[in-house]
């Protein structure tokens, strides 16, 4: 019994659609995704006391399966550690088996990227 022309169609576009879903999953297990070690926000010697926080707080803006991701650097997460100096946030992630660092002043935006 020889296929009709509609049971081809169906089956090429389910292998396409199989081979970009492959494409896909390697394509972000390559790239792998942003996981927060360290996150420090102030000045050397005046921190922030609420350092843990400030790392969940950009884990859960930039953790997960994300290539990519945008911080903004403000003093709302902790307060003013340094009253009249410009601090810094300063974050240390992995991006799959690579430990990245990256800094960014207040009223700023931090980017973090993987690769």
């Amino acid at each position: 019994m020889r296929p009709n022309r509609r049971t081809i169609v169906i089956v090429a576009l389910a292998f396409v659609g199989g081979m970009l879903l492959l494409w896909t999953v390697r394509h972000l297990a390559s790239t792998g995704f942003i996981e927060i070690v360290e996150a420090e926000y102030g000045v050397p010697g005046r921190t922030c006391i609420a350092g843990p926080d400030i790392k969940k707080y950009v884990s859960a803006a930039c953790g997960g399966f994300r290539p990519r991701c945008l911080v903004s650097v403000s003093n709302g997460w902790c307060g003013d550690p340094a009253a009249g100096v410009v601090k810094t946030l300063t974050v240390e992630y992995m991006c799959g088996a690579t430990r990245k660092r990256a800094s960014a002043a207040e009223n700023t935006g931090l980017l973090l990227t993987c690769p």
